[in-house]
């Protein structure tokens, strides 16, 4: 019987096994009876999770039509739809999922960095397999180190994810539809944690993984970029609704110092996409060297830093953060 264990526990080896395991399998005609997913088959669809979407009523779904869920659907011999449908058993939407199932999605929603181990487990035994990235794409960017910096870039706390599920947690209450209290907002949690996510690597993805303020990036150093850049809500995180906090609109990548001085209102954004100082800091950088250096002229850019195909922040979310700049100028 797989346990969760089976899945937490998963060694190099085992992984190499269950590659080798799928790639014997034959192509399963239409409505035939499918092989029972193997563990790493079901982490890899909770990570498509991970860039997928989140819908307004707090469901993850994965976009059937991404070519990293087609590419794995090939490479599984399933129909793209049935890896949605993992990932329903997972979050516990589907009524006939494992009671393992959802007790895994609580433990890998809880811990991320463990899932990320997993993922490098079963991409290293892949490519030992003899898989290259055509046929099993390392879609979450653990070789170039962009898994991790986007993990580190959501800045929501548990309890503030707390507050999000509050008013989902009241409705069941209210309709006698709780059956276990806790399992049920551990799920939801898990929901919520894995939609910041997904904004998290949305908005470091469209800014070109580097901060939009100063223009410090990774990439072409090859220096991983974890903990350096956050991905910053505009509109601030407790002043917007659910769908404007998963908008990667509503977001910008940007290094530490500088998302500081976005969320103090120090700096604001101009609907030209100007870098707009306050006065309270044009003050600091006249007076104090230091400021000067991190946010004068050489330490600040005088536009957003974004590549020429990104999409730019959303008009409505830059009008509340200069009207919010304003108040506290």
């Amino acid at each position: 019987m797989i346990e969760v264990r089976d899945y937490v526990g998963l060694t190099p080896a085992q992984a190499r096994a269950q590659w080798k395991a799928i790639l014997a399998r034959s192509i399963v005609s239409k409505g035939s009876k499918q092989d029972v997913f193997a563990p790493i088959e079901t982490l890899l669809c909770f990570g498509l999770g991970l860039i997928g979407t989140r819908n307004a009523r707090g469901r993850i779904n994965i976009r059937e039509s991404d070519p990293s869920t087609v590419a794995l659907a090939l490479l599984f011999k399933r129909p793209a739809g049935s890896l949605a449908l993992k990932l329903a058993n997972l979050d516990g939407r589907r009524a006939n999922g494992a009671k393992f199932e959802q007790d895994l999605w609580i433990v890998l929603t809880s811990d991320l960095h463990l899932f990320r181990h997993l993922y490098e487990v079963i991409i290293d035994a892949g490519r030992v397999a003899g898989l290259d990235f055509d046929v099993l794409p390392d879609f979450l960017g653990s070789e170039s180190a962009t898994f991790g910096a986007f993990l580190e870039a959501d800045q929501v706390s548990t309890e503030m994810l707390r507050e999000e599920v509050e008013p989902e947690m009241k409705k069941l209450r209210d309709s006698s539809a709780l059956m276990d209290p806790i399992e049920t907002e551990r799920l939801l949690l898990g929901s919520a944690r894995v939609g910041q996510t997904q904004f998290a690597h949305a908005v470091l993805d469209n800014c070109g993984y580097s901060c939009v303020f100063c223009g410090l990036g990774f990439r072409a150093v090859n220096l991983p970029p974890s903990k350096m850049l956050v991905a910053s809500h505009i509109k601030a995180w407790r002043a917007s609704d659910n769908s404007e906090r998963l908008d990667a609109l509503n977001g910008l990548a940007a290094c530490p110092t500088h998302d500081a001085a976005f969320d103090s209102f120090l700096i604001t954004v101009g609907d030209d996409l100007s870098i707009v100082r306050g006065p309270a800091l044009i003050v600091a950088i006249a007076r104090d060297v230091q400021v000067a250096r991190n946010f004068g002229i050489g330490g600040m850019l005088d536009h957003l830093l974004m590549p020429i195909n990104a999409r730019p922040p959303g008009p409505a979310y830059l009008g509340w953060h200069q009207g919010r700049s304003k108040v506290g100028a």
